[in-house]
């Protein structure tokens, strides 16, 4: 049987994905080998499908339980005979196995480390007794002191060729940096092994990191459009795995609480219940997840900083591992980065110390970037990468941002003058004149002392990550990091340069607001209206819409114009030209998930001198002029140059009057085309524009989409 032959037989596929096929030959041929490829990308297959046509034994080295069942669970329903030893069995079923393997009816077993070389057991001389014909060690980087999940016991596999000299050995992992790589070859004494580095980017996982801010709510407002979905929840301590999954219950998710102090029984029955879709979340810390195979996961979470980039990006393929879109979540706090640095240090270990506090470092990095997120795994793990992805947070933000050319002048400057000496803290202190005792008094009569006193500490401290993550400052390794100059610094000290900052966007807070979770679903279609409709015009989004003024909707819900005139930002002029293409999404998205109007929790602001009858009359004139335009025979690229507004704009107003009966749908849309956006929009809802657009693809264009939306909500048929 050739391999081709074997993966459709026992595997069901008919193509070899990344580098399997030659890995695979590798082994066959009785080769070392080390592979290296992501979670999710058929790993397994590398040693399970060699296993099938040796004749012989495969041993399989493997870190948990969970994951040993789950393999064998999978290779036995595929007709191949696999076992496991390990503690859960009893000596009864011990002995039945040892059977089976003397009469060679085993493929594959699957054990862990100290079972094969614990003191008191004979297991090796047993199994140097049978035909062992290839070793797998799964989860390899777990020997390694520089991987981010070493296990002590993986050292004993050290010795594991002097018992097997000939027999071919593969060990797999899916992150890797270099120097953990380097120490994998070393200590298993790999001999003249091929390496295997398969493409880390896990194209449908979309990565989104946001501050963290009440993540519970922030978590309610993420999980509220997926009840139907898997989903994994990542948290540090067992404690707050417990805590997380009783509140989701509470709040009527179906939850399940993972970590290691747990039973076995209670780990088990969990585990299965979330495989089998009985429980849709599991809430977990990094003990869970390992070699699960589940397909269907769609998003990941973490709810709080993962102590490293290997973590983190092998935890997030543990969603779509089927290759449809998922995503990835990271809340984020710097309060969290300073809590991990006492976990991040080894006892009498100032190396090991070190390499840990360099991983955090670059895990702080990550969660403060404003680069393409998918381009920093991926050149982490030593791939490039394009400068946008168009799948994270960061390549799909429209940012707002403002000449911040003297503010980083002055922090370079500040930095400059304490010869490069001191972190954060300390700059920042030193800039706003703080009269602390730490302040050196060397330092208050430095002439920077005190010139940044006009901005407040949260946005000094946004400010320098800023300027960090832009390449005008360095944070320098170690236990306690200094902030230094770069090679970009000089131009901007000089003014040769400007440095454009991000604006805050932070709603002011106010004793007489009743402060509300905000719609994150509603908040992302708002920006994609603001961002479709800043293109047209050509201006910046915020020139349009600034962000509170689309936060303040996303919260409020406002569901008529007379609402709509109370949201902060909206002048009249604004409400005339843009009100109803963004009050379309809000009472849209509102219907569908049997909202309502909370435009009563927020303060009334003062009237405007224009009354709210006046801007009834101005909004209804605006659009009926449009429609008035088109009736006498203007396209709707014309009717937007006569009037001074965006297309989209002009789609808005003549979708309104589908809506209300006075134009037909098919005036708009080619009636061909119906049948395919009412589908669409029957699959995925109306609630976001964006995605229908690129489910439907070019030729098919916003207008038309909102135009057929208005349509169904006549429930009217086409004759």
């Amino acid at each position: 049987m050739t391999p081709n032959q074997a993966l459709q037989k026992y595997f069901g596929y008919s193509n070899f994905r990344h580098q399997q096929e030659e890995i695979i030959a590798h082994i066959l041929n009785g080769k070392d080998v080390l592979t290296l490829m992501p979670t999710g990308g058929g790993k397994s297959l590398c040693y399970q499908l060699p296993a099938v046509l040796l004749d012989g034994l495969t041993i399989v080295i493997s870190p948990l339980i969970a994951l040993m069942k789950d393999q064998v669970d999978s290779l036995n329903i595929n007709g191949i005979s696999a076992a496991f030893f390990n503690s859960s069995q009893t000596p009864d079923e011990h002995q039945q196995l040892f059977e089976k393997l003397k009469n060679n009816q085993i493929k594959l077993l699957y054990l862990a480390p100290e079972r094969l070389f614990s003191a008191d057991s004979k297991l090796i001389d047993f199994l140097q007794s049978l035909p062992v014909v290839q070793i797998a060690i799964d989860e390899a980087h777990c020997i390694s002191h520089w991987g981010h999940d070493f296990r002590p016991e993986y050292l004993m596999l050290a010795g594991l060729k002097k018992y097997f000299p000939s027999v071919p050995v593969i060990a797999l992992t899916a992150t890797a940096d270099k120097l953990t790589q380097k120490d994998i070859l070393e200590k298993l004494d790999l001999k003249d092994p091929a390496v295997f580095v398969s493409s880390f980017n896990r194209e449908n996982i979309s990565y989104t990191v946001v501050p963290k801010r009440n993540s519970f709510n922030q978590l309610l407002a993420f999980l509220d459009k997926r009840k139907d979905q898997s989903g994994i929840i990542y948290c540090l301590s067992r404690k707050s795995t417990e805590a997380l999954a009783s509140n989701l219950q509470a709040e009527g998710f179906s939850a399940e609480a993972y970590h290691a102090g747990l039973d076995n029984a209670t780990k088990a029955r969990n585990q299965e219940a979330f495989l089998r879709d009985e429980v849709k979340i599991m809430v977990a810390t990094i003990a869970f997840g390992m070699g699960i195979n589940k397909s269907n996961v769609r998003y990941v979470v973490h709810i709080d900083l993962p102590k490293n980039i290997e973590g983190y990006y092998q935890e997030t393929g543990r969603a779509g591992r089927d290759g449809l879109p998922s995503e990835a979540m990271l809340y984020y706090s710097p309060g969290d980065a300073q809590k991990l640095k006492e976990f991040a240090r080894v006892e009498n270990n100032p190396e090991q110390s070190r390499i840990m506090l360099k991983k955090l470092d670059d895990m702080v990095r990550y969660s403060e970037l404003q680069t393409c997120r998918r381009q920093f795994l991926l050149r982490y793990f030593a791939e490039d990468a394009p400068d946008n992805c168009g799948a994270c947070d960061v390549c799909l933000t429209e940012v707002e941002r403002f000449d911040g050319t003297l503010i980083a002048q002055k922090a370079l400057s500040a930095v400059s003058r304490l010869k490069e000496r001191f972190g954060a803290g300390y700059v920042i202190e030193f800039l706003r004149g703080s009269k602390s005792e730490k302040i050196r008094e060397e330092h208050k009569a430095l002439k920077t002392y005190g010139i940044g006193a006009d901005i407040n500490k949260p946005d000094w401290q946004r400010y320098l990550r800023e300027l960090v993550a832009t390449g005008y400052l360095q944070s320098s390794d170690g236990e306690y990091p200094v902030l230094q100059l770069t090679n970009k610094s000089e131009g901007v000290l000089k003014g040769l340069e400007k440095v454009y900052l991000i604006a805050s966007q932070t709603i002011e807070e106010r004793d007489d607001v009743i402060v509300l979770p905000f719609e994150v679903a509603l908040l992302d279609e708002l920006k994609s209206v603001r961002r479709d409709i800043a293109r047209n015009e050509n201006v910046p989004p915020y020139i349009i819409l600034a962000d509170n003024t689309l936060l303040e909707m996303a919260t409020y819900l406002p569901q008529s114009m007379d609402e709509l005139r109370l949201i902060s930002g909206f002048g009249d002029i604004k409400l005339a030209r843009y009100g109803r293409e963004f009050l379309l999404p809000v009472t849209s998205y509102s219907a569908q998930r049997g909202l309502s109007s909370k435009i009563h929790q927020k303060k009334a602001r003062r009237e405007r001198k224009q009354n709210a009858k006046s801007a009834r009359k101005t909004v209804a004139g605006t659009q009926r002029e449009s429609f008035d335009l088109y009736k006498a025979g203007k396209t709707i690229a014309e009717i937007a140059a006569t009037r001074g507004l965006a297309v989209t704009t002009i789609e808005g107003h003549l979708a309104y009057f589908v809506e209300q009966g006075e134009l037909e749908v098919t005036d708009m849309v080619n009636a061909k085309k119906i049948p395919a956006i009412q589908d669409a929009i029957e699959k995925y809802g109306d609630d976001r524009l964006a995605p229908l657009k690129e489910l439907l693809g070019e030729e098919y264009s916003y207008g038309e989409i909102k135009c057929v939306i208005s349509w169904i909500k006549t429930g009217k048929t086409i004759l």
